[in-house]
This record gives C-alpha cells, sequence and structure tokens, in this order.
C-alpha cells in the first residue's frame, strides 16, 4: 500500500508540473504567410510629372505701336500663317506731327537742290567732254599744244568725279525724303492705315494670352503664346541617384492620369544638368528632369496636365518572388522567417533587382517556401507561430 501510494503521489505531481508547463508556456505567435513562387519582375522608379507641349512659340510685337485688343481666347487652334494680333504705329500729336510735316519739307527741298546741283554739273561734264573732243582735233593738226590737251583731259576728269559726287548726293537726298515720309504715316479716323500684324509660324493651339486688351507695346513685348499640339511629351523631375540609372530609349508608362490605363511611354533625354529642389520636409535634393515621349494615345491630355511617371529600369518574365514585406536586415544581411514545422526559422538570402512589391531572390530560398509576410520585431529565431487562417 505504501508503494502504490508513492506511486500515485508521483504520477500526481508529474501532472501538476505538466498542467503548470503548459499553462505558462509562450502562446504561438498567429502570423501570416506567402508562398514564394517564380514570375515576372520589373524594377521601376516612379516620380511626378506634368505634360509639356513640346514646341511652345511666343509671339512679340516687332513694331512700336498700338495693339489692338485680340479677340482670340486660350485654347482656340490658329494656322500657320495666321494673324494673332495686329499693331497699329503709335498715335502722334498735333506738335509731333507738324515737327515732322516741317521734317518732311526740309527734306523735300534739300532733295531739289540736290537734283539741281546734279543738273547744272551734268551739264559741265557734258561740255568739257565736247571741249576734249574738239582739243583732239586740233591738236592732230597742230593747232594747239600737247599742254592744252593734258589741260581738258584734267578739267574733263574732276567733271567727271564732281558729277558722280553730285548724283550720289541727290540719291541720298531722296532717301531722306523717304524716311521722312515713313515717320510721318497718314492718319484717318485716329488709326493708321497701314498696321503690322503679328503671324502663328505654325498650326497649334493658344496656350496662353500674354496680352490681351489694347495697349502701347514696344518691340520684343510677348504677346501670345502658341503649342504645337501634335508633339505632347512628359518632364519629371528623379533624384540624381536614381537619374544616373536612366537610359533614353527605356520603356516607361504614364499613371495617374486621370484615365483607367496606363499610357505607354519612352525615355527620349535625361537632361544634363541637374538644379536643387526643396521638399515637402525641407530637405534640399538634387534633381534633374527626364523627357519621356508618348507612345499611346495621350487620350484628353493637355499642356501642363499632372501624371505619375514610371521608368522601368529593369524586367525580366521568371524569376523567384519574395514579397518585400517579408525582407529585413539581419547581422548585415538581408534575411526571412521560413515556417518549418511549426515554427519561424530565420533564413539569410541573397537579393537581386527589387520591384515595388516583390523582389528577386538569388540565394536561400526554394519555390513552394512559406515566409512571414509580416514579421513582428519581437519574433525571434525558433519561436512557435501559428498560420492565420
Amino acid at each position: 500500500m505504501k508503494r502504490r501510494t508513492r506511486i500515485l503521489a508521483w504520477f500526481a505531481l508529474l501532472l501538476l508540473v505538466t498542467a503548470l508547463a503548459l499553462a505558462f508556456r509562450p502562446t504561438p505567435a498567429v502570423v501570416e504567410t506567402a508562398s514564394i513562387r517564380r514570375g515576372p519582375l520589373q524594377e521601376i522608379v516612379e516620380e511626378e510629372g506634368k505634360t509639356r507641349m513640346h514646341d511652345h512659340f511666343v509671339l512679340a510685337a516687332t513694331v512700336t505701336g498700338q495693339l489692338r485688343r485680340i479677340n482670340l481666347h486660350a485654347g482656340d487652334p490658329v494656322q500657320s500663317g495666321q494673324p494673332v494680333a495686329w499693331i497699329d504705329p503709335t498715335p502722334i500729336d498735333p506738335r509731333q506731327r507738324a515737327i515732322l510735316e516741317a521734317r518732311l519739307q526740309a527734306a523735300v527741298a534739300a532733295e531739289q537742290q540736290a537734283n539741281g546741283l546734279a543738273g547744272r554739273t551734268q551739264a559741265e561734264y557734258q561740255q568739257t567732254k565736247e571741249d576734249l573732243a574738239r582739243g583732239h582735233a586740233l591738236f592732230a593738226q597742230g593747232i594747239i599744244s600737247k599742254q592744252a590737251i593734258d589741260k581738258a583731259v584734267t578739267l574733263e576728269q574732276a567733271t567727271s568725279k564732281q558729277l558722280q559726287s553730285a548724283t550720289a548726293g541727290a540719291q541720298s537726298a531722296a532717301f531722306q525724303v523717304q524716311e521722312a515720309k515713313s515717320a510721318l504715316l497718314v492718319y484717318q479716323g485716329g488709326r493708321s492705315t497701314l498696321p503690322t500684324a503679328v503671324v502663328s509660324p505654325v498650326s497649334g493651339r493658344i496656350l496662353r494670352l500674354i496680352e490681351q486688351s489694347e495697349r502701347i507695346v514696344s518691340p520684343g513685348t510677348p504677346i501670345v503664346e502658341i503649342g504645337y499640339t501634335p508633339r505632347l511629351e512628359i518632364v519629371s523631375d528623379f533624384l540624381t541617384r536614381d537619374a544616373v540609372r536612366i537610359k533614353p530609349g527605356m520603356a516607361a508608362r504614364i499613371t495617374d492620369w486621370g484615365g483607367d490605363t496606363p499610357i505607354p511611354a519612352r525615355v527620349r533625354m535625361v537632361e544634363p544638368g541637374a538644379f536643387t529642389k526643396i521638399s515637402a520636409l525641407g530637405v534640399e535634393e538634387q534633381r534633374v528632369n527626364v523627357i519621356c515621349d508618348l507612345e499611346g494615345d495621350p487620350q484628353s491630355l493637355q499642356d501642363a496636365y499632372h501624371v505619375e511617371v514610371q521608368v522601368i529600369l529593369w524586367e525580366a518574365a521568371d524569376v523567384l518572388l519574395v514579397p518585400s514585406s517579408a525582407v529585413f536586415r539581419a547581422d548585415n544581411e538581408w534575411a526571412v522567417f521560413v515556417v518549418r514545422n511549426g515554427k519561424a526559422r530565420r533564413t539569410p538570402i541573397s537579393v537581386g533587382h527589387r520591384g515595388e512589391s516583390q523582389w528577386e531572390v538569388r540565394e536561400g530560398l526554394h519555390p513552394g517556401d512559406a515566409v512571414i509576410a509580416h514579421p513582428s520585431v519581437e519574433l525571434r529565431d525558433g519561436a512557435r507561430v501559428r498560420v492565420r487562417s
């Protein structure tokens, strides 16, 4: 009886210890797992961008004058050679007009004087030519000396030069008359009869009216901006550390533009110069513009519309994939937790290209392995886990 009682006591103590061990054993952590599989992968960089018409033309005033009110509006189409604005010569006051009229009269009088001088010089030159011809005849007969014929030749040459000078003076006076007439335009009803047209160099669409109301403008004053609509490009500024990996010819996608499907595009140019930009957090960043050309239908996109630009740096059709959320750093290497026999086993891996939500696995995992999708910081190697159903 004593021996049986001792056995029962030991058995009861064993049951108590087992119950206490089970009661105080850590509860298995509930985790979500993802299966390692093979599939396609793209490595992309993404930034905000905006549309931009490739060819912009800012039409400016070519003369000083009074700009007429422009009846066109932003968005209106224009054709090549179509006048988009008219500039009348600047109106003059009576005093300035009197000065210009007097200047014209003086120029006409100077022209008459120069013409008279040229006519007299022409007559003198004609007379010296006839005298020289008679002198040659008399010299041949021995009537006059060699000295007399030399004087006749010199006089003929001198009058020829005087005629050339007088003719040039008459031409100069005629040009001065034309200049005075150009300065004194004929006004009818307060508006010049000789307006200057500002024409569009291309067929496109008006982007902005810089000056629409009537006003006095000087040469070079911007009036209207025209865009060549068939060539729409996308410009976005990337961080320089991302831009060095972007090459012309890379495929790209235009997203978040308002439509349901992305628009295909292709990188045309990475601008050679970077610039400093302040981020939303107040941090200075070095960025560079990347220009993309649309390869698909631009839909209803117009100039300066907001879009998202995704440049595809690398892509493959069949690689081993792991969710990026499952990967973490441990002992200066990448690792994941693989679930084996109800326990989390930390497994170092070697990663390759990184996609938006999936990474390439080069070593450490095999297809079908179950990894913890979102490991917590408290999870340790060998911890018991329970997969959430």
